[in-house]
């Protein structure tokens, strides 16, 4: 028998995916009636989705205001919906633009009850303001570092420490091991502005076949066929999947890897894989960040100790010259690899919590939903 509290969630990215699933994973076992936006996985656990996180396909400024009309319809439509259903609980997880517009939207409809953001903006880093913007919005937000929780409480709003949700995966020695990995992303905008560079990573493994590595691309099931397309023609032994149990299997024998800056970064850092970070954005948007954003690097434990522990090339200094010279870094010097890896052991600890954080989110949005109208 289903309970009548309903809970209507937003996850419009695929780094906020493996958070939304594990946290439905859960509270489905409430037999809450819950509705909203996600990916594959987590549908498992929707009664009703409305749209499917491969429809968010914007990555930069400029690009998501050439998609600026289509964002506007999506809000419309899920706040005339969440309106009409009368969730007793809003979650949105990550996509804190799409998600604070969303919020808002229906804010101004007369939702009165709970709105809570799992995954804060990083006013630390930029857009200080936005801070004050979402505790005017949400009654509650769970960050994924404590260094965070002083920006938003400072304002009002109540803040919940959850931790970030990465585990540390001692990984063996690297002895023995024969796989390069190339992450792309999880967008196919990302796969078109970073595959000419994965080409280049194949072109330079290809005319030094005594390295004798094999290519493993771990990837999203929208994604695999256009990978396989472009990699058809690759003769190096290349192996592309989509399967949980598969990757985890295969990233015991990665040697090193080629990484879209992003959650993925962090994916390969907790497997104690020595990495190079590369991500490209659109010409205007740099140009539009470099005004407003204060940080260095891409890559947030970069960030958090401001100086470069794991290398990444991105925007402007990602080119074939840059790529190559750090990929043969990457691969030849011992030294580079084992610091990089030295260096992620003394942070990771930053990453974790003491506590399980999706059992955090468990029991407080349990403890939301029982007072819930």
């Amino acid at each position: 028998m289903k309970n009548n509290k309903k809970i209507f969630i937003c996850c419009t990215e695929q780094s906020g995916e493996n958070i939304c699933y594990n946290i439905l994973k859960r509270i489905s076992t409430k037999n809450y009636i819950i509705d909203g936006v996600c990916g594959k996985e987590s549908e498992k656990f929707i009664n009703n989705k409305f749209i499917d996180i491969s429809e968010f396909k914007s990555i930069g400024f400029f690009e998501i205001l050439l998609s600026l009309n289509k964002y506007i319809k999506m809000i419309k439509k899920l706040s005339d919906i969440i309106i009409k259903e009368k969730y007793n609980l809003v979650i949105c997880i990550d996509s804190p633009d799409f998600n604070y517009n969303l919020a808002k939207s229906i804010r101004r409809k007369g939702f009165k009850n709970n709105i809570i953001q799992i995954v804060a903006p990083t006013v630390w880093a930029w857009r200080k303001k936005r801070a004050l913007k979402f505790a005017k919005i949400y009654n509650e937000i769970f960050t994924l570092f404590s260094f965070e929780n002083k920006y938003f409480e400072s304002q009002g709003l109540k803040t919940t420490f959850i931790g970030h949700p990465i585990h540390y995966l001692q990984n063996n020695s690297q002895k023995n091991k024969h796989f390069i990995s190339l992450l792309p992303g999880s967008r196919k905008k990302e796969i078109e502005q970073l595959f000419p560079y994965f080409e280049l990573v194949y072109l330079y493994l290809f005319s030094n076949k005594h390295l004798n590595f094999t290519i493993f691309i771990p990837t999203l099931p929208h994604l695999k066929e256009i990978i396989i397309k472009k990699t058809h023609h690759w003769k190096i032994k290349t192996i592309i999947t989509t399967d949980l149990n598969k990757i985890e299997k295969y990233y015991k024998n990665v040697f090193a890897s080629i990484t879209c800056s992003g959650t993925a970064s962090l994916e390969i850092a907790k497997r104690l894989i020595p990495q190079i970070v590369i991500y490209k954005l659109n010409f205007f948007t740099v140009v539009l960040f470099s005004l407003f954003v204060k940080i260095k690097y891409a890559n947030i434990i970069n960030i958090i100790n401001n100086k470069m522990i794991i290398s990444e090339i991105v925007n402007f200094k990602l080119n074939k010259k840059n790529l190559l010279k750090s990929l043969k870094k990457l691969i030849h010097d011992d030294n580079f690899r084992n610091n990089q890896i030295v260096q992620i052991k003394k942070n990771l600890p930053i990453f974790e919590n003491k506590h399980d954080p999706y059992t955090i989110c468990e029991d407080r949005i349990n403890k939301i939903i029982s007072k819930a109208n």
